[in-house]
Formats: C-alpha cells, sequence, structure tokens
C-alpha cells in the first residue's frame, strides 16, 4: 500500500553524466491544493490530450482543499502527489463508483508535467494505484485515454489494461476532436 514516506528512486541521464531522481509518491494533503491547482494549469500547458487546458481545474483553492479531505476520508479512494526536491510534478487518482452495484469498479487517471515525462515515474505512479486497489478489494481499474496519445498508451499496455472500446469525438482541443479508447484492467 502506498505509505505517505514512500520513496521510489528512478535515473535520469543528462548529456554527460547520471542524475538521481528521488521522487516522492505520497497521499495529497488539504495543504496540498494550491499546488495542485498550479500543477493542473502547468500540465494543461504541456499536452492537448487532457479534458482542461492552461486554464486548470474549475475548483478553487478551498474546493479543491474539501476535494482531497473526501478522499482522504474515503476507504476505496485515492489521491497520489508525486514530488521531485519537494515540488510536486504530478498527481495519481484511483477514484471508485458511488453505487454498491458497481463499488467494485474504479478509475483511475494520472498527470505528470512534461519535464519528467520517459524517467519511468508514470510507471511508479500507475502500480501505486494498482497496488492500493487490490489491498482494497478493487476487481475493475478503468481508464479513458485519448487514441493519439501513444505514450500513455503502450504504458497502461504494458502493466495490462486492455483497450475495451472507442468514444468518438471524446475530446476537443481548438478545432481539433480527438477520439478515445476505454481501458480496463481486470485485478481479479
Amino acid at each position: 500500500m502506498v505509505d505517505g514516506n514512500q520513496r521510489i528512486s528512478a535515473q535520469t541521464f543528462d548529456v554527460d553524466d547520471v542524475e538521481e531522481i528521488i521522487t516522492t509518491i505520497r497521499q495529497a494533503e488539504p495543504i496540498d491544493a494550491r499546488a495542485i491547482l498550479g500543477l493542473m494549469r502547468h500540465v494543461g500547458r504541456d499536452t492537448k490530450y487532457l479534458t482542461f487546458g492552461p486554464e486548470g481545474s474549475f475548483l478553487n483553492v478551498k474546493q479543491e482543499r474539501q476535494l482531497i479531505e473526501q478522499y482522504a476520508q474515503a476507504e476505496r479512494s485515492i489521491l497520489l502527489v508525486i514530488e521531485v526536491d519537494e515540488q510536486i510534478i504530478g498527481i495519481a487518482n484511483l477514484a471508485t463508483l458511488d453505487n454498491d452495484k458497481q463499488s467494485h469498479v474504479a478509475e483511475v487517471g494520472i498527470s505528470i508535467i512534461k519535464e519528467y515525462w520517459g524517467y519511468g515515474i508514470g510507471r511508479i505512479a500507475l502500480e501505486s494505484l494498482i497496488e492500493f486497489a487490490t489491498s482494497v478489494g478493487i476487481m475493475v481499474l478503468t481508464l479513458e485515454v485519448v487514441t493519439e496519445n501513444q505514450r500513455a498508451i503502450n504504458l497502461y499496455k504494458r502493466l495490462g489494461f486492455e483497450i475495451k472500446g472507442t468514444l468518438s469525438k471524446r475530446l476537443r482541443s481548438g478545432q481539433l476532436y480527438f477520439d478515445s479508447y476505454v481501458m480496463e484492467k481486470i485485478l481479479y
């Protein structure tokens, strides 16, 4: 299970030397609200594959704190922050569906700022969500991903997610429309 002090290290390679990046993945706390909102604006500028753009989340700081508290109180949902050098560079969440007939199903999502793409941080975050889901008895994980986001699709496939269908024109960015895949992973 994700422990607030869990430290995971990855290596990045600079032009001439090797630099180790220490990545901390921990459960979000209300004090993280402002930083998370800033992160959402940052990642909204990095990619057109999200449901928001550079404006970030529609929540204000108070609402974001409330959302973090809701995650903290939930037994089967979790909101994680990903830190490097004590700066939040990504988030990962797992949210169970509200009704009893689907309480064994959860949706997952990950957003990381572009400077940290390609170092395995997304994989580590997704593995943390899968580990959490297994520990609380969730049986099915689902997600949506834009069909052009091949980097993310490859990650999800490597970790056992399968494409189950395509949704047409699911996301709009300017004049462009993007289809998305629905993917799932059966845990047991």
